[in-house]
């Protein structure tokens, strides 16, 4: 069970009250706990859901108006993000019906570790900066950043597989300009931010890193990226070495 951690809130005591309550309970899958205004999405390893509200069905993530290319790259992005929570370093563990039972083969264990093992090393190197003057803030942790890099790099490839399936049925909504490009840029636009130095310096502790390694981590290890952009190898978001978790 999950419980909403409320600390310094008026309503955390209440939430931890109303959750412990549900102890034992069958899951309710019908139930949305989150307000429909909200920007965000989730994967729920209990109920085995991804969960989006109204708030993040929309610009920049998603609209009506957009090219294919942009809601695949964006909404479509954040949606491959939540499925592939689903089999992260943690929520892996869980089955179908949300109860805690490793059910993967000893040999899919190993390599899964190994590949992850190569992304947690990978963001650890990366160093934040000031967005402000440039200072160097310190370095991601790899280890707690793991399951949303994870996430980001399968997101981005799924979407993209999802966007290319797409245009196998509706083959004349794509062109050069407003397709491959168009994607990738659109999967880079909802994360752009500007941070405060404070803000940076407590994301090193977070499972989340700063936006702009979420986009620059998950392009890193996607050649197609590389072709479409003309980056060469052995550049910043075409290194030679790449993290592939999922071939």
């Amino acid at each position: 069970m999950e419980v909403q951690h409320g600390v310094g809130r008026p309503n955390g005591q209440v939430n931890i009250d109303t959750n412990l309550k549900l102890n034992g309970q069958p899951v309710d899958k019908r139930k949305f706990d989150m307000p429909p205004q909200t920007v965000n999405a989730r994967y729920k390893r209990i109920e085995n859901q991804i969960v989006f509200p109204a708030g993040i069905l929309r610009a920049p993530y998603f609209d009506l108006k957009y090219d294919a290319a942009q809601n695949f790259g964006g909404i479509g992005g954040v949606i491959g993000h939540e499925i592939t929570h689903g089999f992260d370093h943690r929520f892996r563990n869980y089955d179908g019906d949300g109860n805690l039972n490793p059910w993967w083969s000893s040999a899919t264990n190993i390599t899964f570790n190994t590949k992850a093992q190569c992304l947690s090393d990978q963001y650890a190197k990366f160093v934040v900066n000031s967005d402000l003057t440039g200072a160097e803030l310190g370095n991601i942790s790899g280890q707690l950043a793991l399951g949303e890099a994870i996430a980001d790099n399968g997101g981005l490839k799924t979407s993209f597989r999802a966007y290319h399936e797409y245009l196998k049925k509706f083959p004349s909504q794509y062109t050069e300009e407003t397709g491959d490009k168009l994607f990738y840029l659109s999967f880079a636009q909802v994360r752009c931010s500007k941070n405060t130095d404070s803000y940076l310096r407590g994301s090193l502790g977070w499972k989340h890193p700063p936006d702009r390694f979420r986009v620059t981590g998950a392009l890193q290890n996607k050649a197609e990226f590389a072709r479409v952009f003309n980056c060469p190898i052995g550049s910043k978001l075409n290194p030679s070495k790449k993290c592939l978790l999922w071939d």
